[in-house]
């Protein structure tokens, strides 16, 4: 049993290895992907403005990116909640490897969202604002601002010119994920909001739990 353990950690440890040393190659690729979504958003507001048939797929899309990109934070801040739990598992080393290429992709995919759902249809009066608008769009537009703050310092140069405030900037994704628990639950109960509540209350207790280790350590 302890050689089977032993040689299922070496298997994890090389695997890692192997994408931590494709890991600039994997970067790159992620630039595709964001291409692939600003391609997709442009083509979506020509659709709108050109009241095309095929405006309302790009509606349907729109909710679908929402909840992509619901899912995707949620992966995102996985390895923090379980490193202050004390846990840690080969898929999280990963994530963190990526995780400031996951963080931009959760943004692009979030503004994507808010432009077909709303932002493109209110423009082209395809859709009559609502003032004031429910509570559940007004969590949403303050989660993506966040996200948006978090989006525009994801970068060398913002880490060396905000030194510690960057990281205290970016704590703000913990607002983010209550803020996206209004969002999803006061439109409807669905297994979205119950996916972003069991995050958001995982990250509170991942808290409660470091300050009490932490408390513990220091006496």
């Amino acid at each position: 049993m302890k050689l089977k353990k032993f040689l299922n950690d070496f298997s994890q440890i090389n695997t890692f290895k192997n994408i931590a040393q494709k890991s600039p190659q994997i970067t790159k690729n992620f630039k595709f992907v964001y291409i692939l979504i600003v391609l997709i958003w442009i083509l979506g507001t020509y659709a709108n403005f050109s009241e095309l048939k095929f405006s309302l797929d790009f509606y349907s899309l729109g909710v679908r990116f929402g909840r992509f990109a619901l899912i995707l934070l949620g992966i995102v801040v996985l390895p923090g909640i379980l490193g202050r739990f004390g846990l840690e598992i080969p898929i999280t080393r990963v994530i963190t490897l990526f995780r400031r290429q996951l963080g931009i992709t959760v943004f692009l995919l979030a503004f994507t969202h808010y432009s077909f759902v709303r932002l493109l249809p209110i423009l082209s009066n395809s859709y009559k604002l609502k003032l004031p608008p429910p509570y559940f769009e007004i969590a949403g537009f303050w989660a993506l601002t966040f996200l948006f703050l978090m989006f525009i310092t994801s970068n060398n140069f913002a880490i060396g010119k905000m030194g510690m405030w960057w990281k205290r900037l970016h704590r703000i994704v913990y607002v983010v994920l209550w803020l996206l628990v209004l969002h999803t639950g006061l439109q409807r109960i669905s297994i979205f909001s119950v996916f972003i509540f069991f995050f958001a209350t995982l990250e509170v207790f991942s808290w409660i739990i470091y300050f009490f280790k932490s408390k513990s350590v220091n006496n």
